[in-house]
């Protein structure tokens, strides 16, 4: 039964559903679409514990069918085809097709051949109700104008007492790599948001999360805090790596060359405070949840 819901879903997709925030999300295709070599060779690697992490929280075992929300170039789907096996199957689904052609020639590269990707809105999945054992979504949830309807329908694709493990980043405060860029933007008037762009550190408050998962049908919700250091040989490094992703090359863009060169010297001055034996080691909170339908 449920290879057919896959089937149907296959057909389903290509039909354009609209949604909150459509205008916002084709802005983020393309800038997600520019950043996907740059994520996949940078922050791939830095976000993999907390993959780690949400294979463990979501319990998952052998022969299991697992869904895979805002894959990007398909992590953590292939760690997790290696996990159920080649009696199981895992779903990647991601609005840039440029990151899930990353997924594709990623899973051909590794042999992987029980898990397939698909160019989808989290917000509406063409899944067939009650289809997976297991929903994870790492750094996703954040980036979605309306991620209550993606919760929602997290909960509607699992079966009956599947779980959902989400990684979210926690306060902006706690969260440093992107908070030392956030504040010198705001400090020279360089913060400003697309239109139709959510508060990227709103579940990351105390009971946020809790709150959200609760709201859709999830129980005996629970959730915890986990950090990693993300380590940068010097300045220069993070300045580097930072600019080319969406929010601070957005930014950039819109502003002159002095108060680039402002929101820089801002950024290195906070950095100071991370030096150990010449090198950066900058510490990122997440939070990371776990509810059972």
């Amino acid at each position: 039964m449920r290879f057919f819901a896959l089937l149907r879903m296959t057909l389903a997709e290509r039909q354009p559903v609209s949604s909150k925030g459509e205008s916002y999300k084709k802005n983020e295709r393309e800038m997600w679409n520019q950043f996907s070599r740059r994520y996949t060779d940078v922050v791939l690697p830095e976000f993999r514990p907390f993959g780690r992490r949400l294979i463990e929280l979501a319990g998952i075992r052998p022969g299991m069918w697992v869904l895979d929300v805002a894959t990007g170039p398909g992590e953590p789907a292939l760690t997790i085809a290696r996990r159920v096996g080649p009696r199981g199957l895992v779903a990647g689904v991601d609005f840039s097709p440029t990151m899930l052609r990353g997924a594709r020639a990623r899973a051909r590269a590794l042999g992987v051949r029980n898990a397939q990707f698909h160019e989808m809105d989290a917000e509406r999945l063409t899944f067939e109700s009650l289809t997976f054992d297991r929903v994870v979504c790492r750094f996703g949830l954040m980036l979605m104008p309306n991620a209550e309807r993606a919760l929602a329908e997290m909960h509607r694709v699992l079966v009956p007492g599947g779980r959902v493990a989400v990684a979210i980043w926690s306060a902006q405060s706690k969260v440093n790599t992107l908070g030392i860029v956030r504040r010198a933007l705001e400090r020279h008037d360089a913060f400003h948001p697309p239109p139709g762009a959510p508060d990227f550190f709103r579940f990351g408050k105390a009971g946020a999360m809790e709150r959200a998962l609760r709201a859709v049908g999830f129980r005996q919700v629970r959730t915890e805090r986990m950090t990693v250091g993300w380590v940068f040989n010097n300045p220069e490094e993070f300045w580097d790596s930072m600019k080319q992703g969406p929010s601070l090359r957005r930014a950039l863009a819109k502003v002159s060359p002095a108060v680039r060169r402002a929101v820089r010297a801002d950024v290195f001055r906070a950095l100071e405070q991370y030096e150990r034996n010449g090198r950066l080691r900058i510490p990122n909170e997440a939070v990371l949840a776990l509810g059972i339908k």
